[in-house]
């Protein structure tokens, strides 16, 4: 169990890391770009990378002796959580649903609302993942989906669509082990594909060979894959 929880520092410790290196990177990118609006992906991956970073510190201070694991720490990790995975559904819903814009307030609300109070009234660890991780999953797969065709099109600039495809079943796949593993000697196994995915990430972000068409020379907007799939 030593071991384990040494592992869960590590890789806490790189996610933490590389998560906010990456957010603020991505960031200080979508600050420089002369038309800004919410939906650029830039933007939308460092509020996603910077909340991953948060949760990550709130996850590894138990671990680290630093604080009890009570359920209130849990919660607030919980709530973090969703501040990783509305931005990727906001950005998921003007890709693949732009005819139905005027609800995508609405619907972001709606999640915001079912997931702050899954996090806040759940009575268990358990149930709470049980209730959150299907939203992840999914947002996941359309993520993967979406890399799949930007990556056959060529079309997406920001990131290595190849790259990112790579990266999602590992984050996936952690987040679906967490609840059985929870109370296992292997408990440690989630946080150590999440750190994977993360390391991955970086090199979809900032690998030399799409330099020349990188990130930070882009303007594209979410909104220019919508023809490639409605």
């Amino acid at each position: 169990m030593q071991s384990g929880s040494e592992f869960v520092l590590l890789s806490n410790f790189v996610t933490i890391l590389v998560s906010a290196s990456v957010g603020f990177f991505l960031l200080r990118v979508w600050l420089r770009q002369s038309n800004r609006l919410i939906t650029d992906l830039p933007l939308v991956f460092a509020i996603t990378t910077i909340s991953q970073a948060c949760q990550t510190v709130v996850l590894a201070l138990p671990t680290a002796g630093l604080l009890e694991p009570t359920m209130e720490l849990f919660r607030l990790r919980s709530v973090i959580i969703g501040g990783s995975i509305i931005p990727l559904v906001g950005a998921l819903l003007q890709i693949w649903a732009p005819r139905i814009q005027k609800y995508h307030n609405k619907i972001l609300a709606s999640i915001t609302v079912y997931w702050v109070s899954i996090a806040l009234l759940g009575s268990t660890e358990s149930i709470i993942m049980t209730l959150t991780i299907p939203v992840i999953v999914i947002a996941g797969l359309m993520m993967m989906v979406t890399f799949i065709i930007t990556w056959r099109t060529g079309r997406l600039k920001e990131i290595r669509s190849d790259i990112m495809i790579a990266a999602i079943p590992f984050a996936m796949i952690g987040q679906i082990l967490r609840v059985p593993l929870l109370t296992t000697p292997l408990f440690y196994i989630p946080d150590v594909l999440l750190a994977t995915s993360l390391v991955i990430t970086v090199f979809a972000f900032t690998n030399p060979w799409s330099r020349n068409n990188g990130i930070e020379r882009s303007e594209h907007r979410p909104e220019d894959e919508i023809e490639l799939i409605v």
